[in-house]
């Protein structure tokens, strides 16, 4: 008879077989204790370095206010007076603040200038990567030029270049360049430029832009659905954008329209009743004819007509008054105080002319004058934002917003490295793109911008976006790099705080945190958006 053979052995018996030196589920568990004991063994020896360091440091490291010994104290020491100064703050700081309050200020420096050169990289970087890929041999090569010495040469060497040899090398105050006419002055102490002011008429407006916001979506929806039933491309970008405007158009309007908060305190004598008699009077006082007479004056004469006026320092109500005498070309002055009390008391003893302010501080100011049915206030028409614009008075500027050397140098050391680094990224993205991509787009008539915009850009970015998160980051933690100019980053006011508490374990565990959570708050935005954004393969 034929032998039956032994049926195949079950994966059960072929399991109890192998030898447990040989079993793969027995050597896991193995191995899973041992990366149990060596994670307790290393966690082991942190501690004990961190509580032989403590003690090495001593008691002084964790004393509690009220004098006793904590380990819970460790950061009681953030609410003593700091005693330093900064060269630039986002708000209001003064050497008498804690030293929490100072690295607040370093905190807010560093998301200042690394959130700014963020976007200004990715602007440079798209542009001179998509110049890279240009078939005008000029625009090419002068992009690969920008590209290979910022990437090749080091960020700290390029700071030191642009800070000690450009910028410390405008001219001083006195002689102050413009850039093209506009009121940008370059100087040594830094850049002077505009900045722009909200006055109360503001939250008027920002009600008709976020309805502007809404319109653009309805917009978008309701051309979107056409498109689908009709099988006609509409644009959606240029309509939902042209609504916007519009609305916003008319939101400014009748934000200034309905406003009446500014004002100017004036004597009644002197006959202004609105900012247009201003001209008449100035025309009276000169002898002249029209404005545009002013140069036959001599300098005696033009400082003799010249309005003075009165304002808090760096306030709305005076950019908004000086605006409209700018557009009509009355001269002035302005005398600016620090509290509106030390302008009225200019006022009275007869200092300056007129007074701008809102309406409800000038009525109070008013009362406290000697004989306030002799002083009117004469309302002034106010834009929802107006331009405090620099210019030179007395010994330096005064108006607009100082970008100090310290904060331009990194800016543009940071917005050129990086920007030169992802211009890379963009062309190796862009380079991704197959060429029937190329072909599909120019065989439906798109021309070439269209089809790098909407066509070859969009596939890019799933190339492109993942690299940039490790760019992104990188630049927020080279932002540590100002402390070789002298800018108070975050970095520079904890080294600083070090070297005065001693409290050296301290602070590096505040920036580790704090650069930390920077990087993280990147990382989920940029991997959302990566997500939103990259191709579903079929």
């Amino acid at each position: 008879m034929a032998q039956i053979a032994d049926p195949p052995p079950t994966e059960l018996q072929a399991q109890q077989s192998v030898p447990f030196w040989r079993d793969t589920r027995i050597l896991g568990i193995f191995g899973q204790i041992g990366f149990i004991i060596l994670a307790i063994f290393f966690f082991r020896l942190i501690t004990s370095n961190f509580a032989g360091n403590v003690n090495k440091l001593g008691e002084s490291q964790f004393i509690c206010r009220d004098g006793t010994f904590s380990y819970l104290c460790a950061y009681d020491f953030i609410y003593n007076e700091a005693g330093f100064d900064l060269s630039d703050t986002v708000f209001d700081y003064e050497n008498t603040d804690s030293y929490v309050e100072a690295f607040g200020q370093g905190i807010a420096n560093t998301l200042k200038v690394g959130l700014m050169a963020v976007v200004l990289c990715t602007f440079v970087g798209l542009f001179a990567g998509i110049a890279r890929l240009s078939k005008n041999w000029l625009v090419n090569n002068l992009a690969l030029a920008y590209i290979e010495l910022f990437r090749n040469t080091p960020i700290l060497l390029q700071l030191f270049f642009i800070y000690f040899t450009v910028l410390l090398a405008f001219p001083e105050v006195r002689e102050a360049g413009q850039v093209l006419g506009l009121p940008i002055f370059l100087t040594n102490r830094g850049l002077f430029v505009p900045s722009p002011q909200l006055t109360s008429s503001a939250a008027i407006w920002l009600a008709f832009l976020i309805l502007g916001i809404i319109q653009f979506q309805v917009m978008w929806i309701f051309l979107g659905r056409r498109e689908e039933k009709t099988g006609r491309s509409s644009n959606r970008w240029g309509w939902g954008i042209l609504s916007f405007l519009i609305i916003a158009g008319i939101g400014w309007f009748v934000a200034g329209a309905v406003s009446d908060t500014q004002g100017m305190l004036t004597p009644t004598a002197s006959r202004i009743r609105d900012v247009g008699d201003m001209e008449k009077i100035w025309l009276t006082r000169t002898g002249l004819n029209f404005l545009s007479d002013v140069d036959t004056l001599s300098e005696e004469e033009l400082a003799a007509a010249t309005f003075q006026l009165c304002s808090l320092r760096d306030s709305a109500s005076e950019s908004n008054l000086t605006r409209q005498l700018r557009s009509m070309g009355i001269p002035f002055e302005v005398n600016r105080f620090d509290r509106i009390g030390q302008a009225t008391e200019a006022y009275n003893e007869g200092s300056c002319e007129a007074i701008a302010a809102s309406k409800s501080i000038l009525a109070s100011e008013r009362s406290t004058l000697d004989n306030a049915n002799a002083h009117l206030i004469v309302p002034v028409g106010e834009n929802p934002i107006v331009w405090s614009l620099p210019a030179f008075e007395g010994l330096n500027f005064a108006g607009g917003s100082l970008l100090k050397p310290e904060f331009t140098a990194l800016l543009i050391g940071l917005t050129l490295f990086y920007g030169a680094n992802m211009a890379e990224i963009v062309r190796a993205g862009i380079q991704s793109v197959t060429r029937g991509q190329y072909d599909a787009a120019r065989a439906l008539g798109l021309n070439n911008s269209q089809r790098l915009r909407l066509v070859v850009l969009p596939q890019a970015l799933k190339v492109i976006i993942p690299p940039l998160i490790g760019i992104y980051l990188s630049l927020m933690k080279d932002t540590s790099l100002g402390i070789a100019i002298g800018f108070p980053d975050m970095y520079s006011v904890a080294f600083t705080t070090i070297n005065q508490s001693g409290r050296a374990l301290q602070m590096m565990v505040l920036m580790m945190l704090v650069y930390l959570l920077i990087s993280l708050v990147f990382s989920l935005i940029l991997n959302w958006y990566n997500e939103r954004t990259k191709l579903v393969e079929r």
